[in-house]
């Protein structure tokens, strides 16, 4: 529902934009125009900011995560 409620309003902020940049005139050739460059740029940051924060998760991914060396393992069998 979250969700829902975030589209309408990102659709909402998206009207009012255009109406104010037009002074309240509505055109439809000159809405979809906007709609369509909106969108697009609205699309390709989303994927900018995505791919970049993929990025700083396999950054941050250690490989060695969980791998004890031979001397981390034969003083974690003593210890027990």
């Amino acid at each position: 529902m979250k969700l829902l409620y975030f589209l309408l309003s990102i659709f909402a902020v998206m009207i009012t934009g255009y109406l104010f940049m037009n002074d309240f005139n509505f055109d439809n050739i000159s809405f979809s125009n906007y709609l369509i460059t909106t969108l697009a740029i609205l699309l390709s940051s989303c994927i900018a900011v995505g791919c970049v924060v993929w990025l700083l998760s396999q950054k941050r991914k250690s490989y060695y995560k969980g791998i004890m060396t031979i001397r981390q393992y034969y003083d974690y069998k003593s210890a027990r």
